[in-house]
Parts: structure tokens; C-alpha cells; sequence
């Protein structure tokens, strides 16, 4: 059972991997290239092995920096796609609504979830 004063938080990120993994499966489907293969493990160590690291003292250290390497990993290989797949000119209206930069952003919504669950355990910045 998952910590009460924990559990929205971790079910917040659990909510926002999947919603990334299933968007992942959808668009790019593992079999067809092996990079593709990366966001897919990455989602399902997300959705199904970080809640539980995340819920104990212990390893939440090791939880948030799992969950931090994979928003990194995931925005470079975001923003690498849209560079290579690039079509048409440069604008901001082009970067913000053409680009992977709003895939970006719900990635990078881990990093502060992740954040109130190392503080809940670690108060102190122990």
C-alpha cells in the first residue's frame, strides 16, 4: 500500500507516464525502429517500478534520479525528433504548436511532482 501522504503525487506520475508511454505506443511503435524501444522502456520503468521506489524512504533518492535521467533523456530525443523532422519555416508559432516542445513541457511536469515526494522524505535536504 502506498504511503497517504504520498500517494496523489506518485498516482500524478504514474497519470503522466502513462499518458506519455500509451502516447508513445501509439505514434511510435517499438517494432518498427529500435530507438523507439527507449521511450517504451523508459515509460513502463516509470509506470510500473518508480511508484514503489518512490513510497519508501529508502529509495526515493535513487527514484528521483531514475525520474529526472528519464525526463532528460526524453527531451533530448523529443527535441533531436523535431530537428530532424523539421518541415517549412522557422517561427514561433511554428516551435510552439509544430514542434514536440508542448511533449516537452508534460514531460518536464515529473521533475516538480517528483520534487514534493523527495521533500516529503527528505525535508531537511538531507
Amino acid at each position: 500500500m502506498f504511503r497517504k501522504e504520498v500517494r496523489m503525487p506518485i498516482l500524478a506520475l504514474v497519470l503522466i507516464s502513462l499518458g506519455g508511454l500509451l502516447l508513445h505506443l501509439r505514434i511510435h511503435w517499438p517494432a518498427d525502429k529500435a530507438a523507439n524501444w527507449v521511450p517504451a522502456v523508459s515509460g513502463a520503468i516509470s509506470v510500473i517500478v518508480l511508484p514503489f521506489l518512490f513510497n519508501s524512504p529508502r529509495t526515493v533518492g535513487a527514484a528521483y534520479l531514475l525520474n529526472a535521467v528519464s525526463v532528460l533523456v526524453g527531451t533530448v530525443m523529443m527535441a533531436a525528433f523535431s530537428v530532424t523532422h523539421w518541415q517549412g519555416p522557422v517561427s514561433v508559432s511554428a516551435i510552439l504548436l509544430k514542434s514536440t516542445l508542448a511533449d516537452i513541457l508534460v514531460l518536464a511536469a515529473k521533475l516538480p511532482v517528483a520534487h514534493v515526494i523527495l521533500r516529503h522524505f527528505r525535508p531537511r535536504g538531507q
